[in-house]
């Protein structure tokens, strides 16, 4: 399996490393070591809204050749959802392999048409800019919807990697890479997951009011 993450200018770096962390132990920790997560940027150097400098693998990667593509969010996404290069990028991963998102991620996803009408989640600050696309909302941690995963505010984002541990590899590797990492905010999954998962209300600490992402 393949996974790229797409990163840019003023991103929310916690919905970054949150979903990166999980899902880079999947080879690390010999479930699956054929697995490859690569990072995209926008720019070869990316600051986060704080000034910190990642540097991404490639720049614009073609995503041909992956499974799974994520999104962070981050106050960089108000200026990429109107920006028609971007937008353009990420319709050329088609309607049929699965994404997700982290926070206003979801409103990139949005501005591309990959989230169709929903339902998906955001952050709780960005949910009227997300009905903007006529997008339906859900108030859940996470969301899935058939090929679509959305997760809420910046800490759901180790929630959605875990998830997705659990989602492509199964209870076993979530139980270890959750256990690697001390992890005990994520109970097991549901044997069919539905559509605004009602489990997700108890995963993790419910992020109080304060700065958006």
């Amino acid at each position: 399996m393949r996974a790229a993450i797409v990163i840019f200018p003023r991103l929310t770096v916690l919905d970054f490393i949150g979903m990166y962390d999980p899902l880079s132990r999947i080879k690390s920790m010999g479930i699956d070591p054929s697995f490859e997560l690569r990072i995209v940027g926008t720019e070869p150097e990316i600051s986060d809204e704080s000034g910190l400098v990642l540097k991404p693998d490639s720049v614009f990667l073609d995503l041909r050749a992956f499974d799974l593509l994520l999104l962070p969010g981050g106050q960089g996404t108000r200026t990429l959802m109107h920006d028609k290069h971007f937008i353009g990028y990420l319709r050329t991963w088609g309607w049929d392999r699965p994404v997700a998102s982290v926070c206003t991620g979801a409103l990139l996803l949005a501005a591309a048409g990959l989230l169709r009408r929903g339902p998906a989640t955001t952050h709780h600050g960005a949910f009227e800019l997300l009905r903007g696309f006529g997008i339906e909302v859900v108030e859940q941690r996470i969301v899935e919807n058939g090929r679509v995963t959305t997760a809420g505010g910046v800490a759901s984002s180790l929630d959605l990697g875990i998830y997705l541990v659990e989602k492509y590899y199964g209870g076993s590797a979530r139980e270890r890479i959750a256990a690697q990492m001390e992890y005990r905010g994520y109970p097991p999954a549901p044997a069919s997951p539905k559509v605004g998962i009602a489990r997700q209300e108890t995963i993790g600490t419910p992020q109080p009011p304060g700065a958006e992402s």
